[in-house]
């Protein structure tokens, strides 16, 4: 009667096999854990450098927001006396037109 004898033979045999088989796939999803674990460190300096950008932009933005139109304006205002200014702003799209101020009425 040697059926039993073969039959944990055989069960031992596939239990090492399998034992080997969940250590090999654990092994390697560790590898794949660490690789993607560096991936996820570079993403997130990169993400971080972008914020950065963005950052800067929207600081450039507000900055250009509060200067551009009073730096524009004193543009338009020395362009009255000077026509080289006038000439600048007139190619770039601006045409600065002088108002008359009504002359103050005498009493």
């Amino acid at each position: 009667m040697k059926i039993p004898f073969y039959i944990s033979t055989a069960a031992t045999a596939l239990c090492l096999l399998l034992s080997i088989v969940v250590f090999a796939v654990g092994r390697s999803n560790y590898s794949l854990q660490t690789e993607m674990q560096k991936q996820q460190k570079v993403l997130q300096g990169h993400q971080q450098a972008l914020q950065a950008q963005q950052e800067e932009i929207n600081a450039g933005n507000q900055i250009s927001q509060q200067i551009g139109p009073n730096l524009l304006r004193d543009m338009a205002a020395s362009s009255v006396k000077n026509e080289k200014m006038k000439a600048l702003l007139a190619k770039h799209g601006y045409n600065v037109q002088v108002k008359d101020t009504p002359a103050p009425k005498a009493p």
